[in-house]
């Protein structure tokens, strides 16, 4: 039986539980869209940018674990696409790109010379994207595109998983082909080993052994669909869990074992966990410098360090003191971690009082512990009201400003709270699209927090957010422009600005009409003291709402790690616990317990 092309890739597609496709239609893609509107099976969500599109398929599979695919045209439409899928492969996140190219006969590729383009709207894609995709291939014979289709999607989910590209000619997505005359599929052989006895009697066994453990829980855990191993993992070994850098909700902080967060930006508890551990297991953390600050050898400086990821480039990066790398798939080691029977891990009483002692010494909101009412608001009082109304299963798409990062040192409070943002790009514009793709994998309530500088690069998708009626609330810091970029001038060019703000270049628009013309309804939060009513309205109000906060213009990220002069007068760049605002040298030294266990042996 013969069939198109196009046709066979939305079957394939929907073979694997691919269900779900975001993009913007185009002439060179004109085949697959057509196929696409065939594909009754397929639910389809058309952006107004192809950006847009891959930002939100990106966080349609962070959200689910499900890999979505992406639909765009060639040339430009291709291009398009670039920050969100550079978004995905940092933060390991699958998606599969389909563009549509010029007809095969017509393009570069078939011409073999060095030419910039040759059709209408062609620019040679695969090349460009090579290095941001775990595979990425023109298909240039249709009988092929069954085999290069389940290879892109068994690499994408494979092991540290991340993007695919297939870049489609018109005439191959238009080409008939009998099905008996598909190429075979290659078995397809996985890049990551499974996990040894061996491997596991040794991470066991230095657990056994260890007096101050724990565990670094890295974003690993959750883009490798490992969470719920994971905490089956943690009520077996019983030890303490500190979250990575920027990762605010793969594990939850009413858990007995939970101390919150750890990094460049803190918070403190988790800080000095690591600080004074002897074993640190590392599960799914790169350990890179916002996890141990530049100060690579102050990082975890009595610690045997167990690296356990499915990327072994990882492990080597220069500066890192790794006592055993272990490669894996999470999932795998955790299942094996929970059936092993000779874990013996008995964590000394004192151990568990010090972890709880620093969580009561310090606040978790630490930035809000004194404000004025009267005041514009700080995005840490913002977050700590938030929290007391926040539903239980709530959805929080995060975008790039001061206040988004101040949600990553907090975390979340209940299992089912999730946080979404693509903390290693950090792209401005990530939110909207974000809480589009969140919208769609869970079929529920999705609030987007973001800055007035983040909201204007993708203000064009609320309209997708209204064409397909999702339920997104969003609300916008609005500090009149690049927060960041101000306190970067402030402290290394005395305060010369420039592009940041209304006199230096960018302006906004006002939020209440942007509200007004995608039928929002509008609420403005002046000052801390509106802060606990304009949540409870945001919260409680049936239609889709903006709230729009006015943020303390020097809105501090507090605590953080700065570096300083010392008595020498030489810069420093301090350890993980010296956090800024600095505490007394006295109680910084006190509450070092593995640097006096270290002298008292």
């Amino acid at each position: 039986m013969e069939k198109r092309v196009a046709d066979i890739i939305m079957e394939t597609l929907l073979e694997n539980g691919i269900d779900t496709c975001f993009g913007v239609v185009g002439g060179g893609a004109m085949h697959l869209d057509n196929a696409l509107l065939k594909c009754t099976d397929m639910r389809k969500i058309f952006n107004h940018h192809e950006q847009a599109s891959a930002m939100a398929a990106e966080a349609y599979a962070r959200y689910s674990g499900k890999m979505a695919a992406v639909c765009v045209t060639s040339g430009p439409g291709a291009t398009n696409t670039l920050t969100g899928v550079m978004g995905a492969w940092q933060d390991s996140i699958p998606m599969i790109v389909l563009s549509g190219q010029v007809r095969y006969e017509i393009s570069v590729a078939k011409s073999g010379l060095n030419l910039r383009y040759r059709g209408i709207q062609e620019f040679e894609i695969v090349p460009t994207v090579k290095n941001m995709t775990k595979y990425a291939v023109m298909i240039t014979d249709p009988k092929a595109i069954r085999r290069e289709l389940m290879k892109a999607i068994n690499i994408a989910m494979d092991g540290r998983r991340g993007p695919v590209w297939l870049d489609i000619p018109q005439d191959i997505q238009n080409a008939r082909v009998d099905v008996d005359d598909l190429y075979d599929v290659e078995n397809f052989v996985s890049s990551v080993p499974e996990v040894d006895n061996e491997k596991i009697a040794y991470l066991i066994e230095q657990i056994n052994k260890a007096q101050r453990p724990c565990i670094l829980a890295g974003s690993g855990i959750i883009s490798s669909g490992s969470k719920d191993l994971f905490e089956q993992v943690v009520d077996k070994l019983q030890i303490p869990v500190v979250g990575g850098s920027w990762v605010a909700d793969n594990f939850w902080l009413d858990h007995r074992l939970c101390y919150g967060n750890s990094g460049n930006v803190g918070p403190r508890t988790g800080n000095f966990i690591l600080q004074n551990a002897d074993l640190i297991i590392s599960f799914g953390n790169s350990l890179g410098f916002r996890q141990t600050g530049f100060n690579q050898n102050g990082f975890a400086p009595h610690a045997k360090i167990i690296m356990i990821d499915a990327d072994e480039n990882e492990s080597k990066k220069p500066g890192l003191k790794i006592e055993k790398f272990i490669q894996c798939d999470l999932k795998d080691i955790f299942g094996k971690i929970i059936i092993y029977e000779e874990v013996k891990c008995v964590i000394s009483e004192s151990w568990l009082q010090y972890c709880d002692m620093l969580k009561t010494r310090f606040e978790r909101y630490e930035a809000a512990g004194n404000i004025d009412l009267k005041e514009r608001v700080y995005s840490a009082y913002f977050w700590k009201v938030m929290e007391k109304y926040e539903m239980q299963d709530v959805i929080y798409a995060l975008g790039n400003n001061t206040a988004c990062t101040t949600k990553l040192q907090f975390g979340v409070r209940k299992r089912n709270q999730r946080v979404l943002t693509n903390y290693t790009c950090g792209s401005m514009g990530y939110d909207v699209p974000a809480a589009i793709g969140a919208a769609i994998a869970s079929n529920g309530q999705v609030i987007c927090v973001t800055g007035d500088g983040s909201i204007m690069m993708n203000l064009q998708e609320l309209q997708t957010i209204v064409q397909n009626n999702l339920p997104v609330n969003i609300v916008v810091f609005s500090n009149e422009g690049y927060g960041a970029i101000r306190q970067t001038s402030k402290n290394f060019f005395n305060g010369e600005y420039i592009g940041c703000t209304p006199d230096t270049g960018v302006s906004f628009p006002s939020f209440k009409n942007v509200a007004e013309t995608f039928g929002y309804k509008y609420r403005l939060c002046q000052t801390n003291g509106e802060v606990e009513e304009s949540i409870k309205w945001l919260n409680s109000i049936e239609e889709r709402a903006l709230l729009e906060i006015e943020q303390r213009f020097d809105d501090p990220v507090t605590p953080k790690l700065m570096s300083r002069l010392d008595e020498n007068g030489k810069m420093q760049t301090p350890a993980l616990q010296d956090m800024y605002p600095f505490i007394e040298k006295e109680e910084l030294e006190q509450l070092m317990i593995g640097t006096k266990e270290e002298e008292n042996n």
